[in-house]
C-alpha cells in the first residue's frame, strides 16, 4: 500500500503519502493503520519520523491514536477542516478544488450582499483604490497579494467577523497553491471585470439580485481557471 519516501523532508513526504491515501479512501474511515514498526519499514523511515507525521495528520483530523487501539483513520467529512487542502495537490485531487471554488462562490455572493448593506463609504473608496491598482498590476505575486487584500476589504465591509475568521482558513489554502490563484487570474480582463462588478454592486447599495449576479460572474471565472489548470497538466 505504501512505498518508501525520499530523504528530502521525510516528515512532509510521509504525511503527504498517508494523507493522499486516506483522502482516496484506502484505508477507509474506521480502519487501523498498519502497526508502527511495519508502517515505518514500508515507508523507509524511522519510527520517530513516522510519529511526527502521524501527529500532523491527527491535528488535521485525519487519524486518531489511542492506547491499545493503534492509529485509526477518521472520516475527513466529519473531522477534517479546510486546512487539509493546503497540503493536497491540485493536480491529483482536482475534485476537491472544484468544491473549494464552489464554496468560494457561495461565500462571495453572501459577503457582497452584506457589503451592499453595511460597507461605509470610506471603506468603499478604499476598495475602489485597491481595484484600480489591481487593474494596472502585471506581477503575479503582487496580484495574488492584492487579491487577498481586496477580499479582506470586502469582508470587513460586510461586518461579519465569523466570515473573516473563515477567510483565515481559506487564505492558507490559497497561499499553498499559487497555481490556483494564477489560473483564476489567467484572463486578467475577466478577473478585473469581476472586481468592477463587485464595486458597482456595492456602490448601488441594492442587494436584491447581488447573490445571483456574483455567483454567475464567479462561475465564468472558475470555469476558465479550471480549464487553464487542465490545459497546463502534462
Amino acid at each position: 500500500m505504501f512505498t518508501p519516501v525520499s530523504r528530502s523532508r521525510p516528515v512532509d513526504r510521509v504525511a503527504e503519502q498517508l494523507r493522499d491515501a486516506i483522502l482516496g479512501g484506502s484505508p477507509a474511515p474506521g480502519e487501523a493503520l498498519p502497526a508502527e514498526r511495519e508502517l515505518a519499514v514500508s515507508l523507509g523511515v524511522s519510527r520517530l519520523t513516522l510519529r511526527a507525521a502521524l501527529s500532523r495528520l491527527e491535528a488535521e483530523g485525519l487519524v486518531r491514536a489511542r492506547q491499545g487501539d493503534g492509529v485509526r483513520v477518521l472520516d475527513p467529512a466529519q473531522h477534517a477542516t479546510l486546512d487539509i487542502l493546503a497540503h493536497t495537490s491540485v493536480a491529483t485531487r482536482p475534485e476537491l478544488f472544484r468544491g473549494f471554488l464552489e464554496l468560494r462562490r457561495a461565500l462571495a455572493a453572501e459577503v457582497v450582499a452584506l457589503a451592499c448593506e453595511r460597507m461605509p463609504e470610506s471603506a468603499l473608496t478604499a476598495l475602489r483604490a485597491l481595484v484600480d491598482l489591481q487593474r494596472a498590476e502585471q506581477g503575479p505575486d503582487a496580484w495574488r497579494e492584492r487579491d487577498l487584500a481586496i477580499t479582506r476589504a470586502i469582508l470587513h465591509g460586510a461586518d461579519n467577523f465569523a466570515m473573516v475568521l473563515l477567510l483565515n482558513s481559506v487564505e492558507g489554502v490559497w497561499r499553498a497553491h499559487p497555481e490556483l490563484a494564477d489560473a483564476l487570474a489567467a484572463d486578467r480582463a475577466l478577473a478585473v471585470a469581476g472586481y468592477d462588478l463587485v464595486v458597482a454592486l456595492i456602490t448601488a447599495r441594492d442587494s436584491t439580485h447581488v447573490r445571483e449576479l456574483v455567483r454567475t460572474s464567479l462561475e465564468a471565472l472558475d470555469r476558465a481557471a479550471l480549464s487553464h489548470l487542465d490545459g497546463s497538466r502534462p
